[in-house]
């Protein structure tokens, strides 16, 4: 009797189980790395910071990590009114601009890649949480999650972007809580001396992670949402031995008073801004009309509009029957799914209630979202999932591309018209900057230092040589042009920037861009270089919300 069938067939299962294992250790980290390289490759493609909040990091972060350092934090004049972020104006912009020596795009970019590369680690975390397993790692279906919440179209320019902050504070609280639980757990089981280090260890880890994700943004104050939930999903027989084991009662009751704390302290910061007038989120350019359907029906519909798809107009209908379904069938880990997509609704609408819909504002609520739905996958006939699987796809293959290449566009003509700037102050020349938005202009200012300049004819004593920077191709306003005695001349046209000569020009006062960062309605300023940024709390003052 021949034995080869059976010597070939171990073989091919031994290979089978290889194959296997390999993909599933492979999918974590192509997915992470393709995604975080292809982000930051983009960034690195451009010559200077974004004139879009970048240059705010720029130019506070350093003065702000002194203050916290003094722990004078509160009241330095590093933010804008109202606003208490001090882990990602203090701490995280320090580091990504000025711990290296001066600002670099590259250095920045590196820490780009950290950034998405935990925000995605945590959805991940969240999913895998969420479906209740413990072997969560075989399964490579859950990293559809971060890779769905990551090809959309705006989260992937947002994700990009190096200042919204809202994907510090999801990983922040995710990874820390996730490192904080796993050590109290570990602890309350006591299965040994090495096992007791490493939960320590866990503890003293997640902690501050934790604390950062709190203090990245106000909105993390919605995390208290999820407590009652957190406390159901126990279940009344897991409370019963909390409460009969001193230990475990001690470890349970200090634990939440210290991921308590930091929210309320939080809370009262906010209190005490908004009743001293400093309102963080200002409402004063929306209807209240506006604000409930930016706050409440969006995030409902999927907010196609903002987030540039139709992804979550299916996802987030699909992540509140799953929910319904499980509360139905009475299963335990429904108040878990119930309590993350009320804390993520929470969170974004925190944000949207000032009436504007940025498509940062909902990144905690599509978190939310994809984790639930993507742990309802697992248990899903296999059809379902490559449905699933190939809609993601679809998405990043169509919008998600024309999108960031718009984005891109526009950040070249930043970056084009800090060039041209810097050419024009070099040459100790007045510049005027021309339908620029307020925000853009301020900016321009900070970054003269990054760039090339490009060359123009300097000013001599007495001269009346002027320049103008125009921005996306709008023509000059009519008042303005006609104080060219010779008529402009249009030296250079790149990136949609125009840059403009006047031989002759009959000089006036006209605002500098940071006087005129509260008047939307002004279209020419005088570009003003100073040494030291202007105080955040006199910039935008009807418009504070730009940042963050």
């Amino acid at each position: 009797m021949s034995v080869a069938p059976d010597q070939v067939r171990v073989p091919d299962a031994v290979s089978r189980r290889l194959g296997w294992t390999f993909v599933r250790c492979a999918v974590p980290f192509s997915t992470v790395g393709v995604i975080a390289g292809w982000l930051e490759g983009v960034r690195l493609s451009l010559p200077t910071p974004s004139l879009v909040d970048d240059w705010f990091a720029i130019a506070y972060a350093r003065p702000a990590a002194h203050a916290l350092f003094h722990g004078d934090y509160a009241s330095a004049a590093v933010d804008f009114p109202g606003r208490y972020r001090p882990a990602y104006i203090a701490v995280w912009n320090y580091a990504q601009w000025h711990l290296f020596g001066d600002p670099s795009i590259a250095t920045a970019a590196a820490w780009g890649v950290l950034r998405i590369a935990l925000f995605l680690v945590a959805v991940w975390l969240l999913t895998a949480w969420l479906t209740g397993k413990r072997t969560t790692f075989r399964y490579p279906l859950l990293w559809l999650a971060p890779l769905a919440v990551a090809v959309t179209p705006a989260t992937a320019v947002d994700l990009a972007r190096h200042s919204p902050s809202e994907p510090l504070m999801v990983a922040g609280l995710i990874i820390g809580l996730a490192l904080v639980g796993a050590g109290l757990r570990t602890l309350l089981v006591d299965s040994g001396p090495g096992r007791r280090a490493s939960a320590i260890t866990a503890l003293v880890v997640g902690y501050p992670i934790y604390l950062f994700g709190v203090y990245s943004k106000e909105t993390s104050i919605a995390l208290l949402t999820f407590i009652p939930f957190f406390l159901k999903w126990l279940g009344p027989a897991t409370r019963s031995r909390i409460l009969e084991s001193r230990k475990a009662k001690y470890l349970f009751g200090s634990s939440g008073l210290l991921i308590v704390a930091p929210l309320l302290h939080l809370g009262v910061h906010l209190a005490s801004a908004v009743s001293g007038g400093a309102d963080p989120y200002p409402d004063a350019h929306f209807s209240l009309g506006r604000r409930v359907i930016a706050a409440g029906i969006l995030p409902l519909v999927g907010a196609p509009g903002p987030l540039e798809t139709l992804l979550w107009l299916v996802g987030v209908p699909a992540a509140i029957a799953v929910t319904i379904n499980m509360a139905c069938k009475h299963e335990r880990g429904a108040w878990l799914v119930a309590g993350v997509l009320s804390t993520g609704f929470l969170m974004s609408a925190f944000a949207l209630a000032l009436g504007e819909t940025p498509s940062r504002y909902y990144i905690p609520w599509v978190v939310a979202v994809a984790a639930v739905v993507v742990q309802s996958l697992v248990r899903a006939k296999i059809g379902l999932q490559i449905a699933a699987v190939a809609i993601v796809l679809g998405v990043a293959l169509s919008g998600t591309q024309d999108v960031m290449a718009g984005w891109l566009r526009t950040e070249r003509s930043g970056s084009t018209a800090v060039e041209m700037a810097k050419g024009v102050v070099r040459a100790d020349c007045p510049l005027y900057l021309a339908n620029f938005d307020v925000e853009r202009r301020v900016a321009i200012g900070q970054l003269l230092k990054f760039g090339s300049a490009t060359p123009v004819q300097r000013c001599v004593p007495g001269s009346k040589l002027a320049y103008a920077l125009e921005w996306h191709e709008a023509t000059l306003p009519v008042g303005f042009a006609h104080r060219c005695r010779s008529g402009w001349q249009q030296l250079e046209a790149r990136n949609r920037v125009r840059l403009y000569r006047c031989q002759v020009f009959a000089g006036s006062h006209f605002l500098d861009q940071d006087e005129a960062s509260s008047k939307p309605d002004v279209v020419i300023v005088q570009l003003r270089v100073t040494r030291h940024a202007p105080n955040p709390r006199n910039l935008f003052r009807s418009s504070s919300r730009l940042t963050g």
